[in-house]
C-alpha cells in the first residue's frame, strides 16, 4: 500500500449578532439562554484573514441580525432553541494585512445553515471557506485543511402508516436538506495488484453541518454524535479513464448512529489507473442515516466530491 497525505486549506467564518454591534462584548445569560462566541477575525501561518460585507439573519425562538461585522468577536446571548441562519449581503473575505483585496474563497457551509442553543451552553456557529492555497485560516475555530463533501439530501415522503416505528427521521420526510462534511487532512491509501484499482480514505475528525428546516430531535441527537469522528471511503476505477466512489460512512458505533452516502459520478483516473482524487461535480446518488431507533433514506443531489 502507498500512503499519501492530502492537504487543502479551508476558512470558517463566523458572524451573528443581535442588531448592530460594533463593540465587543460579553453579554448577560438568563435563564433559559445560552451564548454563541462569535469571532470574526483569525490568525493563521502569520496570516490574519476578515470577512467582510456579509449580513446575517437568524431565526428562530428569538430572531436576530447583523449589519455592522467590524468588530473582531461578538458574544450573543439566545433563547435555547434550534435556530437557521442566513448569510445574505455582497460579502468577501480579505487578509488584513492587504485590506481591499478580496481573497478567493468557496462557501461549503449550508447557507442557510441550522444550529441548536442549549441552555447555559456556549455554541460557536460555523461557516466553512476553503481557500486555494497552503497554510491558510479558519477564522473563529483555528487551523484547518482538508477536503469536503457537500450537496442536497432529498428524504422521501412519509412511509405508510405502521409500516415502521416512529423515530426522530420522520420529521424529515419529504424535505430538502443541504449538508456539509469537511475534514482537516486525509491519508490515502493505494490497493496493489488487485483489480478494479482502488484507494481508501480515511479522514481526520469532521465537521458535519445540515441546512434548512432540521427537526430538533435530528440536530440534538443525530449531528452531534457525529461531530468529531472519522469518515471512511473508497473509490474504484470502473474502467479506462473512468472511476465512481463506492461507499462513503460516517458513523459513532457507541451511540449507534452512521451515515452512509453513496454518489455516483465520473472521476477519471490517472496514468497508472488509479481513481483521481479531485474535487468533482456529484448529479445523483443515495444516502442512508440511522441510530438505534429508525433509519431514512435520501437521494443526493447537486454536489461537490473534494477528497484532496
Amino acid at each position: 500500500m502507498q500512503m499519501l497525505k492530502w492537504w487543502v486549506g479551508a476558512l470558517a467564518l463566523l458572524a451573528l449578532a443581535c442588531g448592530e454591534v460594533s463593540e465587543p462584548s460579553t453579554p448577560v445569560v438568563r435563564d433559559g439562554e445560552g451564548l454563541l462566541e462569535l469571532p470574526l477575525v483569525s490568525t493563521s501561518a502569520g496570516r490574519s484573514y476578515k470577512l467582510v460585507g456579509a449580513t446575517f439573519a437568524i431565526t428562530g425562538p428569538q430572531n436576530a441580525t447583523i449589519t455592522d461585522t467590524s468588530a473582531e468577536s461578538v458574544s450573543l446571548a439566545l433563547i435555547a432553541g434550534t435556530y437557521s441562519i442566513q448569510m445574505n449581503g455582497d460579502w468577501h473575505v480579505e487578509r488584513t494585512d492587504v485590506p481591499g483585496v478580496t481573497v478567493p474563497v468557496t462557501l461549503v457551509s449550508p447557507n442557510p445553515m441550522t444550529f441548536t442553543l442549549g441552555e447555559g451552553e456556549s455554541r460557536p456557529v460555523r461557516f466553512l471557506f476553503k481557500v486555494p492555497e497552503d497554510g491558510t485560516a479558519d477564522v473563529g475555530i483555528g487551523v484547518d485543511s482538508g477536503g469536503w463533501i457537500s450537496g442536497t439530501l432529498q428524504f422521501e415522503a412519509s412511509p405508510p402508516p405502521g409500516s415502521r416505528p416512529p423515530s426522530i427521521f420522520d420529521g424529515l420526510n419529504g424535505k430538502s436538506i443541504p449538508f456539509v462534511i469537511s475534514y482537516e487532512s486525509a491519508t490515502v491509501a493505494r490497493s496493489s495488484g488487485s483489480y478494479p484499482k482502488q484507494v481508501q480514505v480515511q479522514t481526520a475528525p469532521v465537521t458535519f453541518q445540515l441546512g434548512g428546516a432540521v427537526p430538533e430531535e435530528v440536530m440534538q441527537q443525530f449531528v452531534p454524535a457525529l461531530q468529531g469522528r472519522s469518515m471512511e471511503f473508497s473509490v474504484s476505477a470502473s474502467g479506462p479513464g473512468y472511476s465512481y466512489a463506492v461507499h462513503l460512512f460516517l458513523e459513532n458505533l457507541e451511540n449507534g448512529v452512521r451515515l452512509e452516502l453513496h454518489p455516483r459520478m465520473i472521476i477519471g483516473a490517472d496514468a497508472e489507473g488509479y481513481p483521481l482524487l479531485v474535487p468533482t461535480s456529484m448529479q445523483a446518488g443515495d444516502a442512508s442515516l440511522s441510530n438505534g431507533s429508525g433509519y431514512a433514506t435520501a437521494s443526493l443531489h447537486d454536489g461537490t466530491f473534494a477528497p484532496r
